[in-house]
């Protein structure tokens, strides 16, 4: 019987976590006709070696270098069979009744193509995973010569979803791509993920696409934990640049070069002021913080500074 369900899973040096991960997919199943395909991006901590061995009916696809997050997924895709597809990062775990009640939900409302679950962190409590759309105005309160004058809090708090009541299910702008179930042929009609967004907002671009071909549904009753960003904690300065460029490139696709040109000028003005600040922030956390506080810290400025020494020609390329 060809499956319903395909589950795809792009994996880079996550051998433990896709473990878990392919674990529990196995043990809550709940009876679906479904198949899994692993797209590995050249791990080298035995990631591949682990599914052919321990899980032989995986198909799994083994790239010669690190391709990303977005050609990951497609590859995938191209090999998936079912009617509906299932995105999951490697550092997500399932829980019961989840994988039948989100299938449900697309069964049951031909008009919703995407469907999100609750996401539940690492320390228990609900992930702010459901968002508006992305615009320019939410960006631009990101830049700190801006932000300090709140002129568009207003709009990155509705963006942020400030009021968002976790255990409410609704029609949303954007949903994670961390777990993310969409329709095959809504995704195939908006042109599955755009391999040029390098790491970082291309589940962004992707829900914008297809808010154009259905809706977006957060469904707050069923339930998947999420450890969080385990592999980007440890590339903090590609990860700061990747979602940098990921902006540029969503304002430009989504809202024009004007947008984008903008907002690059005003993020190139503000790198000084934003490494500046973070530097007095690490400073006063070694006289009086906690040890984890300045470690956060210090990875912040490490990151912004490696954005701003060397993330920039990229980022002025798009």
């Amino acid at each position: 019987m060809v499956p319903l369900l395909s589950i795809c899973i792009p994996n880079w040096n996550g051998r433990e976590m896709l473990r878990n991960l392919l674990r529990s997919i196995d043990a809550h199943r709940e009876g679906l006709e479904l198949e899994v395909i692993v797209a590995d991006n050249a791990s080298t901590d035995g990631a591949p070696q682990m599914v052919a061995e321990e899980f032989p009916e995986i198909l799994l696809v083994s790239n010669v270098e690190n391709l990303g997050f977005a050609r990951a997924s497609n590859q995938c895709v191209e090999h998936a069979v079912g009617q509906l597809l299932l995105f999951l990062n490697n550092d997500t775990l399932m829980r019961s009744g989840t994988l039948r009640g989100m299938v449900g939900i697309l069964e049951d409302d031909p008009e919703i193509v995407a469907v999100g679950p609750q996401l539940i962190g690492g320390d228990g409590k609900p992930q702010r995973s459901p968002r508006t759309q992305l615009g320019l105005r939410v960006l631009l309160h990101r830049v700190s010569l801006l932000k300090w004058t709140s002129l568009f809090r207003a709009e990155y708090n509705r963006y942020r979803r400030s009021h968002w009541e976790p255990g409410l299910s609704c029609v949303v702008g954007h949903l994670p791509g961390a777990a993310l179930l969409v329709r095959r042929e809504a995704f195939t009609a908006c042109g599955g993920w755009d391999e040029r967004f390098p790491f970082g907002i291309e589940d962004v671009d992707l829900c914008a696409r297809l808010g154009h071909l259905g809706k977006l549904f957060y469904a707050a009753n069923f339930k998947i934990d999420h450890l969080g960003r385990i592999s980007s904690r440890a590339n903090r300065g590609f990860v700061y640049t990747g979602y940098e460029c990921g902006y540029a490139r969503y304002l430009r696709k989504h809202r024009g070069r004007g947008a984008a040109v903008l907002y690059k000028v005003l993020v190139t003005m503000d790198m000084p002021a934003r490494v500046a600040s973070l530097a007095i922030q690490l400073g006063a956390q070694r006289l009086f913080g906690k040890p984890d506080r300045v470690q956060r810290c210090s990875e912040r400025l490490a990151a912004a500074n490696e954005f701003l020494c060397r993330g920039m020609p990229s980022f002025w390329r798009i």
